[in-house]
């Protein structure tokens, strides 16, 4: 066993109560690496599982869905590709937030020397839910517009960058005070406080989007829905409302739940559709389709392609503080714990 630090979770807490403490951390099995972690990136997911409502993992854990760092160490299947010294990245949903951390080799995908490691991590969950999202799920046509919504946020931001380099025409809904961050990525904004995004999105569109990537979900869907064109799509990737600031809100999700219900025969009608993305279901149902998309990513961040909103950087050892700031709203892009 050898020495670590992590930010170990063993039952719910606040922000406040994050610490980095001592560890263990056995030698890599035979299908896995040993990682010395350089940036781990911070997600509303962290926050669900700190509180103990996230589905997809349970405590105790090690916070930390995605990383960035260097292979010290490998298992001794013998398959891997991998060599001792490569730098690589990986969306593990757990163990991030660590000096090191032992992670299936086939989760691995090898990063370039040049791209700074805030960047890498801010594209591993982000950049690879934002590229499935539009590669995969909705792919369009040169010049079709497609509508985000939290567009200033880390996966928003690089929707917007994604969609455009498809080829697609991008417009995101914001705050007032973010709007630079949708404009500067060349989409038009939409002040989702002022405005009525559904007849703005069609205004701007021309008659409707191709499609709509929705965090929200319940009641807000079904107004994503109302801003195809004949064709669309709607993807749903999550339920802000629901689980705003990493609480399940009751009411909220009884209302998500009662409101999603989408009406089969008028989409068929409308000719549009509704898809849903999970990346830890995609992750692991397709494992070739995880492992080409997150080197696609990698490549088009090393190509500058795409470009990351970094919000902060901030050492590991402040990961309660990363958690309030994002928990605020307050902030546009990426949080990233430097380890």
């Amino acid at each position: 066993m050898e020495a670590n630090e992590a930010v170990l979770v063993e039952r719910p807490c606040t922000a406040d109560a994050l610490r980095l403490v001592a560890t263990k951390l056995p030698p890599p099995r035979p299908s896995e690496a040993q990682i010395r972690i350089e940036a781990a990136g911070v997600a509303y997911a962290d926050i669900a599982l700190r509180r103990g409502v996230y589905p997809g993992a349970a405590l105790p854990a090690v916070l930390g869905y995605d990383l960035v760092g260097r292979v010290e160490a490998l298992g001794s299947d013998g398959f891997s590709e991998l060599r001792v010294g490569d730098r690589v990245v990986a969306v593990t949903v757990t163990g991030g937030y660590a000096r090191r951390a032992n992670v299936e080799t086939r989760l691995l995908a090898r990063a370039p020397e040049g791209v700074e490691a805030a960047k890498l991590a801010a594209i591993a969950l982000n950049g690879l839910t934002a590229w499935q999202m539009v590669r995969r799920l909705a792919p369009p046509a040169a010049g079709e517009f497609m509508l985000v919504h939290g567009a200033a946020g880390g996966a928003g931001a690089l929707l917007l960058d994604i969609g455009r380099d498809a080829g697609a025409q991008m417009i995101g809904t914001v705050s007032a005070g973010k709007r630079g961050v949708v404009t500067a990525r060349g989409a038009a904004a939409i002040d989702y406080r002022a405005e009525d995004f559904v007849a703005r999105a069609r205004a701007l569109s021309g008659g409707g989007v191709v499609a709509a990537f929705d965090h929200v979900g319940g009641a807000h869907l079904k107004r994503s829905l109302r801003a195809l064109r004949a064709g669309g799509v709607a993807v749903s990737y999550g339920f802000y409302n629901a689980t705003r600031g990493g609480r399940v809100r009751p009411l909220s999700y009884l209302g998500t739940r009662l409101s999603s219900g989408v009406d089969a025969f008028a989409l068929f009608k409308a000719g549009a559709s509704l898809a849903t993305y999970n990346i830890q279901s995609w992750r692991d149902a397709r494992p070739l389709a995880y492992a080409e998309d997150l080197a696609a990513v990698i490549a088009a961040v090393a190509a500058g392609r795409i470009d990351p909103e970094i919000a902060d950087t901030l050492p590991l050892e402040r990961a309660g503080e990363a958690h309030r700031k994002l928990e605020s709203a307050a902030i546009a892009g990426k949080l990233v714990l430097l380890c």
